[in-house]
């Protein structure tokens, strides 16, 4: 939970930072900052929280859940987008920028976590502590 922890504290911290300069700059971008943060920032936070309970159970169907989360997260994310630049309820321009800054830090993060874990069960399956 402690990942969970810091990708939704990193994310907050992150808009609360470009939240500060939008308004010092005048950009008036506050609430596309948020709406992009908060999509990706979900799915990360519910994937992972779903990651951290099947490493209890059992850490060799991580990959296939991370399968599975990626495409639910591609639908969602998709239909997320549509919503917001449809609706009218952002600038897109800038909404779509900060989704994307947001979607690619969360999601390298993933991948390095990921990495970490695979590599940790690697280490216990070699010296034959996760039979």
């Amino acid at each position: 939970m402690k990942f969970v922890a810091c990708l939704a504290g990193g994310s907050i911290l992150t808009a609360i930072i470009f939240t500060v300069i939008s308004m010092i700059t005048g950009l008036g971008a506050e609430k596309e900052i948020w709406l992009g943060m908060f999509g990706p920032t979900l799915a990360s936070v519910v994937t992972w929280t779903a990651v951290e309970r099947q490493k209890r159970r059992s850490q060799q169907k991580i990959s296939r859940l991370m399968i599975q989360a990626f495409m639910i997260k591609f639908l969602f994310f998709a239909m997320y987008i549509v919503f917001f630049v449809k609706t009218n309820q952002a600038r897109p321009e800038i909404f779509i920028t900060c989704f994307a800054f947001f979607y690619l830090a969360l999601h390298i993060s993933e991948a390095l976590e990921l990495r970490r874990t695979q590599s940790g069960q690697a280490m216990d399956d070699n010296n034959g502590n996760n039979q």
